[in-house]
């Protein structure tokens, strides 16, 4: 999706890019806005090195 179409979910440029390069972490209220976008779950974007066998939620 080209930059200027992130435009129309409220969420700023500069933090975008933060999240991509590691600067700020996601968070679950912004994966839910990104994911909406992306037609994804939330959990894909807030956890994605996720490992069910290794980690626990606890």
């Amino acid at each position: 999706m080209p930059p200027h179409d992130w435009s129309s979910f409220y969420i700023p440029q500069s933090t975008l890019s933060a999240i991509e390069n590691d600067r700020v972490n996601i968070g679950v209220e912004r994966a839910k806005v990104l994911a909406r976008a992306l037609k994804c779950h939330p959990a894909v974007l807030a956890f994605p090195g996720w490992d069910v066998e290794k980690e626990s939620a606890a």
